[in-house]
């Protein structure tokens, strides 16, 4: 099997590249609801060059409305250069999703994904693996009415270096995430990191910023940092960096024929993923 299959298999929540559109109206110039969801990752300074390299964007939206407006987008683009000597090897992604609706029976729905990833970057014993990154993730949620209105915002970035000596058990060794949710009006408002010990934040280059209160919400995560491990022995080292923004705006009672016709849309969706992965 072709290492592309292999990755397609172990991230099919990325590799699953779907656009669809059902009963999509005209731009509104107002907007009652507003949801964004923005991610960009650059990685740089690289100690070493992979061998391989994949990147893969998936994009998907919906809008549905009747006698109302909705209007859903999304955007992914990936890169990866690389250089023999690992100096000029750098990697970098952004994904964004837009979703806005007007009137009183609508849906919009917007989901995008970007990844890069380095296969078999090759460490001998007693050397260095090394890179620099940088990351911002910015959620935005607004609505008029919270008695009939609802938008949500939702973002995560997943960087993972793993041990891939032994292609068949892949060793996680450092990781690095940072998710966020924005519901309104609603519950679950929040924006998280975690990572491993191999990663070090850049203290001034490092932000957290929220306002979860009111009809207008946001979070924002700006981290800059790098990652360092020294390995004792000849290691083979794969790094996955991906990320998902998605948003929904959506009036709270839909009509019976608005559902029917989510139903349908999504039942297309679900169609053309099974298509593209078998």
């Amino acid at each position: 099997m072709k290492f592309s299959q292999v990755l397609a298999q172990r991230f099919s929540l990325i590799v699953t590249p779907v656009v669809t559109s059902c009963c999509v109206t005209t731009t509104p110039t107002l907007a009652a609801t507003l949801a964004t969801s923005e991610a960009w990752v650059n990685l740089d300074n690289f100690s070493h060059a992979p061998v391989d390299i994949f990147t893969l964007t998936d994009t998907q939206t919906l809008a549905i409305a009747r006698n109302s407006q909705a209007v859903a987008n999304a955007n992914a683009d990936a890169n990866f250069v690389t250089d023999p000597l690992g100096t000029m090897t750098k990697a970098n992604n952004n994904s964004l999703s837009t979703a806005q609706g007007e009137g009183n029976s609508y849906f919009a729905l917007a989901e995008s994904n970007a990844a890069v990833i380095g296969y078999n970057f090759m460490l001998e014993e007693d050397e260095t693996f090394f890179f620099d990154f940088n990351a911002f993730l910015g959620l935005k949620s607004s609505i008029d009415d919270p008695e009939f209105e609802r938008s949500n915002a939702k973002a995560e970035i997943a960087l993972n270096l793993y041990d891939t000596t032994d292609a068949d058990n892949w060793q996680l060794l450092d990781f690095l995430i940072i998710a966020g949710q924005l519901t309104t009006a609603g519950n679950g408002d929040f924006l998280s990191d975690d990572k491993s010990t191999g990663l070090t934040y850049f203290p001034r280059h490092t932000t957290f910023e929220t306002a979860f209160t009111g009809n207008q919400e946001m979070a924002e995560a700006s981290v800059k940092g790098e990652l360092s491990r020294t390995f004792n022995s000849l290691t083979y080292l794969t790094l996955v960096e991906a990320k998902t923004n998605r948003v929904m705006v959506k009036t709270v009672s839909e009509s019976s024929t608005l559902l029917a016709l989510l139903v349908f849309c999504l039942i297309g969706v679900g169609w053309g993923i099974k298509n593209k992965l078998s």
